[in-house]
C-alpha cells in the first residue's frame, strides 16, 4: 500500500474538497509539497469515518436539534437549584413549547419521534426503551384558570425527571456519535452530495459510520494496494489510471450528473468521466470546506495557494459559527473581513482575483472579486460596518441593507437604484424605513468608489456628496412649511430616475427662488456629468430629509427589524 497520497488544487469544488480533508484531518498533519499540492499520509485514513462525523458535530453543534434537547438540561439544573425562585408561567409555557407532541416542529417529541432519531435507537442502546420514556413526558397544563403555579411544583419536577432521562440518552458517548451524526447528515452533508451511502434510500446499512467507511474509504485502500499499469482509463479530476469509468461524480449536488442516463452531456455521447476513489474521497469532504449556517453556504477559492485556501475559510467559518445568531447579513460580513483581512496579508505583492460561490436555495452562486472590486470592498469597511444592522420592511418581507449592498458590489453593480428606493421609502413609509439620511451618505460614498473603481468617475470626488447633503440640510431650513419638501423630493427623485436633468434644475430653480437664495454652485458644476449630478442628487435628497434627534432614536430602536 502506498505510504502517501498527493492531491492538487484543480476547480472550485475539487478545492472545497480539499479545504474539507484538511480540516478533518489537521492541517497540522499535511506535508505542503509545493502552493498548489499536499501530501498525506495513508495512516490518517485510519479511523477516518469517525473523524469526518466529529469534525461536523464539533463545528456545527450549535445549529442541531441534538443540542437543543441536550442542552435544554442547563435550564432545568437551574431552576431544581434555585428551588424554582425564578420558575414563572413564562417559564412554563416554555417548557410545554419544549416538550411539544409529535406533530409540533422543534419540540422534543418532535425530534424523538422522527424517522432518523429512531433509526439510530438500536444502535446507541440495543432494545432500548427510549420511546416509552418520550411517550410519558407530557405538557404541565392547569386544571382551571383559578390554579396557582406553585400548586404544579411536582408534577414540574416529574417531567423534568424525564426530560433528563431522555437528556442523558442523547448525550451519552453513543447518543452523541448517532444522533447528532444524523443531524449532520440531513443539516449539512446533503447541501453537498446526495442519493449514495447514508443518503441512498436504499441502504441496507443502519450505521452511517459503516456505511461511509464501506462506500468512500474501502476503495480507497484497495487502490493504493492495486497493480495499476494495466489500468486504460484516467481519472477525470488528477489523471491517475483507473480501472473503468463506474466511479463517477454523479452524486455530488447540481454538479454531477447520471452518466448512463444524460448521455448528452459528454462529448459525442460517449461518456469519459470516471474519478478514483482518492478523488471521489476528497468530493465527500466538500460539506467540511465550505461553510454552512441553515440553508446558506459560502466557499472563498482563494487558490493562489493551499495555506491562503485553508487560512481564508477558516477565518469565515469561525467568525460565522462562533456567533449567538445566523443570517445572510452575517454571512456577508464573515466574508468581507476574512477578505480585508487577506488583503492586509497580501499586501507586499499584487492581490489576484477571488471566486465567491454562495449555496443559496439549493444552487450554487458564483461571483469574481476583481482586484479593484476588493480594493473598494476595503476602502469601505467604516461605511459598510455604519450600515450592518439597518434595513426596511417590504410587504411582510424584512431587508438588510448591508446584505444588498454586498450583493451588488460582488455583482459589479452600482447602488443608485437601491438609494432611490431607500429615499422613496423614507418619504412614502417612513415606519417600515429602519435607517437614517447618513446612512444614506455612506451608502453614496461606497457607490462613489465603486464608480470610481471602474472608472466611470474620477478620483476624489466627496465634495459632491458632502456639498449636496449640506445644501439640502440648508434648504430645508429655510422652508417654513416643511410638507412642501414631501412633494419636492419626490419630483427631484422623479427627475433623477430617468435621468432628467431639466426636470431637476427646474425643480431645483424654484425651490431656490421660493427662499429667495442662489443655488449652489456645486449643481452647475455636474450638469456635464450623469453620475456626478446622481450622486450631488440623491446626496440632496438625503440632506432634505435629515432627521431630527428624536427621529434617529426611533430609527436606531427599530434598526434590527426583528
Amino acid at each position: 500500500m502506498e505510504e502517501s497520497v498527493k492531491i492538487e488544487l484543480g476547480d472550485w469544488l475539487f478545492n472545497a474538497g480539499i479545504t474539507g480533508l484538511i480540516n478533518i484531518l489537521g492541517e497540522e498533519n499535511i506535508n505542503y509539497i509545493d502552493n498548489q499540492t499536499v501530501e498525506i499520509p495513508t495512516k490518517l485514513f485510519e479511523n477516518f469515518e469517525e473523524k469526518y462525523f466529529n469534525y461536523f458535530i464539533n463545528k456545527y453543534q450549535k445549529l442541531l436539534s441534538w443540542n437543543k434537547i441536550v442542552s435544554y438540561e442547563e435550564k432545568i439544573q437551574y431552576h431544581l437549584e434555585s428551588n424554582f425562585e425564578n420558575f414563572t408561567k413564562d417559564s412554563l409555557e416554555e417548557l410545554n413549547k419544549f416538550i411539544g407532541s409529535d406533530g409540533t416542529p422543534g419540540s422534543l417529541k418532535y425530534y424523538m419521534n422522527s424517522a432518523s432519531y429512531k433509526s439510530t435507537y438500536d444502535l446507541i442502546e440495543p432494545n432500548s426503551n427510549i420511546l416509552e420514556f418520550v411517550k410519558e413526558i407530557k405538557p404541565v397544563k392547569f386544571v382551571d384558570k383559578n390554579e396557582q403555579l406553585n400548586a404544579k411544583t411536582e408534577e414540574i419536577k416529574n417531567t423534568f425527571d424525564k426530560i433528563i432521562r431522555v437528556a442523558d440518552f442523547c448525550k451519552s458517548d453513543r447518543g452523541r456519535k448517532y444522533l447528532a451524526g444524523k443531524n449532520v447528515v440531513y443539516t449539512i452533508i446533503k447541501n453537498s452530495w446526495n442519493g449514495v451511502c447514508f443518503l441512498n434510500p436504499q441502504t441496507k446499512e443502519k450505521d452511517i459510520y459503516t456505511d461511509y467507511k464501506n462506500y468512500f474509504l474501502t476503495p480507497v485502500y484497495e487502490y493504493s494496494s492495486a497493480d495499476k499499469s494495466k489500468y486504460k482509463y484516467n481519472c477525470f479530476i488528477c489523471d491517475d489510471n483507473i480501472k473503468d469509468l463506474n466511479n463517477d461524480i454523479s452524486f455530488l449536488n447540481m454538479t454531477g450528473f447520471d452518466t448512463n442516463r444524460k448521455t448528452s452531456h459528454v462529448w459525442n455521447f460517449t461518456n469519459d468521466i470516471g474519478v478514483c476513489p482518492v478523488c471521489k474521497l476528497v468530493y465527500s469532504c466538500v460539506p467540511a470546506g465550505m461553510t454552512f449556517a441553515y440553508d446558506k453556504g459560502i466557499f472563498i477559492n482563494d487558490n493562489t495557494d493551499v495555506k491562503s485556501l485553508i487560512l481564508t475559510n477558516e477565518k469565515i467559518k469561525s467568525k460565522v459559527l462562533n456567533e449567538k445568531e445566523f443570517n445572510n447579513s452575517l454571512t456577508y460580513k464573515a466574508i468581507i473581513e476574512s477578505i480585508n483581512e487577506e488583503i492586509s496579508d497580501k499586501a507586499r505583492y499584487e492581490l489576484a482575483d477571488v471566486q465567491v460561490v454562495r449555496y443559496e436555495n439549493e444552487t450554487y452562486r458564483f461571483n469574481i472579486l476583481s482586484r479593484k472590486m476588493l480594493s473598494v470592498i476595503k476602502d469601505s469597511k467604516k461605511d459598510l460596518d455604519f450600515i450592518v444592522r439597518i434595513g426596511f420592511k417590504e410587504v411582510n418581507s424584512y431587508f438588510k441593507i448591508y446584505e444588498l449592498v454586498i450583493q451588488r458590489l460582488f455583482n459589479n453593480q452600482n447602488l443608485y437604484t437601491l438609494i432611490h428606493k431607500l429615499l422613496q421609502y423614507k418619504l412614502s413609509t417612513p415606519a417600515n424605513a429602519h435607517y437614517l439620511s447618513s446612512h444614506i451618505i455612506s451608502l453614496l460614498k461606497i457607490n462613489l468608489r465603486f464608480l470610481e473603481g471602474i472608472g466611470i468617475m474620477e478620483k476624489n470626488k466627496n465634495y459632491l456628496i458632502y456639498g449636496g447633503s449640506d445644501a439640502g440640510k440648508e434648504l430645508k431650513k429655510s422652508y417654513e412649511v416643511q410638507e412642501k419638501l414631501k412633494g419636492i423630493s419626490y419630483r427631484l427623485l422623479n427627475a433623477l430616475k430617468t435621468n432628467n436633468v431639466d426636470m431637476f434644475m427646474d425643480t431645483l430653480l424654484n425651490c431656490y427662488l421660493y427662499v429667495q437664495k442662489p443655488v449652489p454652485r456645486i449643481f452647475l458644476e455636474t450638469l456635464k456629468n450623469d453620475d456626478a449630478f446622481k450622486t450631488a442628487g440623491y446626496a440632496f435628497i438625503a440632506g432634505i430629509l435629515g432627521e431630527t434627534k428624536s427621529e434617529e432614536e426611533d430609527s436606531n430602536k427599530g434598526g434590527d427589524g426583528e
